[in-house]
């Protein structure tokens, strides 16, 4: 009997753990199908169905639940109208938008997650698309660009760069944001994926003094001089740990005398984001062609034997174990 009740008791333990994975659910559904700025108005429910042909009987599950968690309120009328979060931070068109954010965990990361009991029996692993999803990846690294881009600013100012190679630059983010504080100076970005370049050509279509180029790192010459400042960010998962030193030596290969690289990174099982770096790490794992996450030490080594060597490091977002470091060329 005694037995009987601690079990009962765990497994209601563990019902409750599963509670707070409910509301990003249900924003993650919102914002797929941009209900919450459908709903901005107020519509019933027949509404809905009427104008755009969804399933009754599912729409009111996800509305209900909505009202439970307070995405959604329900006026005399009977229509819905989202919370001032949802409308703020799930609809597409807002410029708070982090959508993409639940779209990368629970299309990208969870699926990957819960193949594990097939993949320990020898399933082969995934591979990662990144025609499929390299504009949700772009999207949540900058989410990252916005805490981290005051600490490279800060030292790109400190080290005087004029000209700046951002490998892997995404959406031309950093790079756009330094053009728009310098004024003046040569920025060059590269990205492997086609439509992250063209969407990034679209942003620096005024800006003569950025270039962005689709190529592989590999296949690429190279800057047509030597640059001050390199930076790679969000990338290193991209290359298998034997493949991150030749990477550090390319890299030195294109900074000036005592030009500076900056990387931007999850570290593994780094003091302050263990456990996100753990479950990160076990989905890059999960993955042909991803790799796990660098320790400090590995990049500090990797680094030395090119040349670099490390002068700082800056915690970023320290819960998601991502970090900003800074290494010269001697």
């Amino acid at each position: 009997m005694l037995q009987d009740l601690k079990m009962v008791l765990h497994a209601r333990s563990w019902m409750k753990k599963n509670e707070p994975f409910l509301p990003t659910w249900h924003a993650y559904v919102g914002y797929k199908l941009d209900l919450f700025a459908k709903l901005r108005q107020g519509l019933t429910l027949a509404d809905c169905v009427e104008r755009w042909g969804y399933s009754r009987e599912i729409l009111e599950c996800w509305a209900d639940a909505g009202l439970e968690l307070g995405h959604l309120r329900k006026t005399e009328a009977g229509t819905l109208i989202p919370s001032k979060e949802m409308q703020t931070y799930f609809t597409k068109e807002s410029p708070s938008c982090i959508g993409e954010l639940l779209r990368e965990m629970l299309e990208m990361h969870i699926p990957a997650l819960l193949s594990y009991p097939q993949l320990l029996q020898g399933q082969e692993k995934h591979m990662y698309y990144s025609d499929t999803y390299g504009q949700t990846v772009a999207a949540t690294s900058a989410l990252i660009e916005k805490r981290a881009f005051p600490l490279v600013y800060k030292w790109m100012k400190k080290k005087r760069a004029r000209s700046v190679l951002d490998i892997g630059c995404g959406n031309a983010g950093y790079l756009i944001r330094m053009a728009e504080k310098q004024r003046k100076g040569r920025y060059i970005g590269v990205d492997i994926n086609a439509d992250v370049v063209l969407q990034a050509r679209q942003a620096i279509e005024h800006r003569p003094q950025i270039e962005v180029h689709h190529t592989k790192m590999e296949e690429w010459a190279g800057p047509a001089e030597p640059v001050h400042m390199v930076m790679m960010n969000n990338i290193l998962h991209y290359y298998s740990p034997n493949d991150r030193a030749d990477l550090f030596h390319r890299t030195a290969s294109f900074l000036k005398k005592n030009g500076t690289l900056t990387i931007i990174t999850p570290l593994y099982l780094e003091r302050g984001g263990r456990l996100f770096s753990a479950a990160f790490n076990s989905f890059m794992n999960a993955h042909q062609n991803l790799y796990s996450l660098p320790r400090r030490k590995e990049l500090v080594r990797d680094a030395k034997k090119a040349g670099l060597s490390c002068r700082s490091v800056k915690t970023v977002v320290r819960e998601g174990s991502w970090y900003f470091m800074a290494f010269e060329k001697k």
